[in-house]
């Protein structure tokens, strides 16, 4: 079922808003595609035709606006961001106001990339719970960042020496969450684990209806970033904890984090060896074109509307008769009036292997931890 997606822009990111005409191609990014990467500021790329931009250009095209995209076949918003850069070509020939080859190329950035050039200016945050400290970050920076989940969890103190974007990866890591980043023009939301929701469709190489989207591209690897023996946690303001398996030489994990003690640094770091300390071939990546779904339900994977809300979403892939059960990191989204292709990064269910009562891929016994 062939899509269609609408691309407009806000001086103000409130309505009203402006569609862009003549679109020739659009790139969205969301997420990470390995579970233990650190997040970049969700971003996309639009490029289209600009004949007339040279005798009478649009003057909102430059860096800070904002942009949001939606896929008008379904009415799903997909995500929004603001502008960091904008290129023209411009073509030959150019007869009557007009260049038939002139076209325009913008990149867009979510959130958190306000949150990368915001200097923390040696703030002094105190010991806290995760959503007071989560609060002081939106008070200090005046952006929009928010928690969901678990918000009691103890954090430790800290001097923000460097931009608060690291100050959000480091919490991110001690979490062990996700980061939901091209909501809405006003904030992004650190996901706790334990908030954990699984798709209602999901995926296969054969079975092609309301509930299973088929895909057309599967790739499983075996990462050495997905391989230690031994983990060290070095939390803020305690002794750092290392724990590992076998004989030295060890493949070592080394990870800093606001961890409130050195038990608690223990807990996680036992977690996480017992996540990595097997290597493994695993499934990493899936990737699905709209036009081949009976019924399409690649940008409501959850009922969603928000692509930028994919990570931690579990789901599972059928392959040849097997069922991988699976959350997904990241996404990525390109599209022309021809075609569109939803791209889905993936980590294992057994490398996200916290316990939550009821739920279909954290609740099984024998396969999940009671946390750390």
């Amino acid at each position: 079922m062939a899509q269609n997606y609408i691309v407009e822009f806000s001086t103000t990111g409130t309505a009203p808003w402006t569609q862009l005409s003549n679109v020739q191609d659009i790139a969205i990014t969301v997420g990470r595609q390995r579970q233990l990467d650190a997040y970049n500021a969700s971003q996309a790329t639009i490029t289209i035709r600009y004949p007339s931009g040279y005798a009478s250009p649009i003057t909102a095209m430059v860096s800070g606006t904002f942009i949001q995209i939606t896929n008008s076949t379904t009415s799903k918003f997909l995500w929004t961001g603001r502008i960091n850069n904008v290129d023209v070509a411009y073509g030959i020939p150019y007869v009557s106001n007009v260049g038939n080859a002139d076209y325009l190329s913008i990149s867009v950035e979510g959130k958190f990339a306000q949150f990368g050039r915001a200097q923390g200016l040696n703030y002094a945050m105190g010991a806290d719970t995760l959503s007071n400290q989560i609060s002081a970050c939106a008070s200090q920076t005046s952006l929009g960042i928010s928690v969901g989940g678990t918000q009691t969890t103890a954090m430790a103190s800290t001097t923000v020496s460097g931009t608060w974007g690291d100050w959000v990866n480091k919490v991110l890591v001690t979490i062990n969450g996700r980061l939901w980043d091209g909501i809405d023009t006003a904030s992004m939301t650190v996901r706790t684990p334990n908030q954990s929701y699984a798709t209602t469709v999901n995926f296969s190489d054969t079975t092609n209806n309301a509930t299973n989207q088929v895909y057309d591209q599967i790739n499983f690897g075996s990462y050495s970033d997905n391989f230690y023996t031994q983990v060290t946690v070095d939390p803020e303001n305690f002794a750092e904890a290392t724990v590992q398996t076998g004989a030295a030489p060890y493949r070592t994990l080394l990870t800093n984090t606001f961890n409130a003690s050195t038990g608690q640094a223990t807990d996680y770091a036992n977690y996480l060896l017992n996540n990595y300390k097997t290597q493994g071939f695993a499934l990493l990546s899936i990737s699905c074109v709209a036009e081949a779904q009976n019924t399409f339900k690649l940008d409501a994977l959850a009922g969603t509307t928000y692509l930028a809300s994919l990570p931690g979403i579990s789901t599972t892939v059928t392959f040849r008769g097997t069922v991988f059960r699976c959350v997904i990191e990241g996404a990525t989204v390109t599209a022309t009036p021809e075609s569109s292709r939803y791209t889905f990064y993936l980590s294992g269910a057994d490398l996200n292997a916290y316990l939550i009562l009821d739920d279909a891929t954290f609740g099984r016994l024998d396969f999940n931890k009671l946390g750390y």
